[in-house]
């Protein structure tokens, strides 16, 4: 009797469930993977340090900033050997880590970027595209 006693307190402490029915719950499904993280300033800063370097210029930054739009705007003074300076702006997406935009306006390179066919000495003189018909080609 005492047993038996034992065993019915025991089931009345907490935590004893008694299941009767026989329904089935449904588990809950896979959470949705968390959105990634938005970069910082100074990943964003570091980022654009790494572009301005591979380029070949020493880099002075001038402001970065994340607009409403999760893109982050990077700008640096870019300065190149021989003589060159001007700016590199550069647009991230804040959560890809993509580069979205990449103005690159350095003056005075040392490497000849004008596309035409002088030699650069000074004479200014180049070939150039032909314009118009000449008139033996017709």
């Amino acid at each position: 009797m005492r047993n038996l006693l034992l065993l019915g307190v025991l089931c009345l402490a907490p935590g004893c469930v008694l299941h009767t029915g026989h329904g089935h719950y449904p588990l809950p499904g896979p959470q949705p993977a968390p959105r990634p993280r938005a970069m910082s300033y100074d990943e964003a800063v570091s980022l654009g340090l790494g572009q301005c370097r591979s380029r070949g210029y020493q880099c002075e930054l001038k402001e970065a900033h994340m607009t409403g739009n999760d893109v982050w705007k990077v700008k640096f003074r870019a300065f190149a050997s021989g003589g060159g300076k001007g700016h590199l702006h550069i647009d991230y997406d804040a959560y890809s880590r993509a580069i979205l935009t990449l103005d690159d306006k350095v003056k005075g390179r040392e490497k000849d970027w004008d596309d035409d066919d002088d030699d650069d000495h000074g004479h200014g003189h180049g070939h150039g595209k032909k314009k118009g018909h000449a008139k033996w080609e017709d």
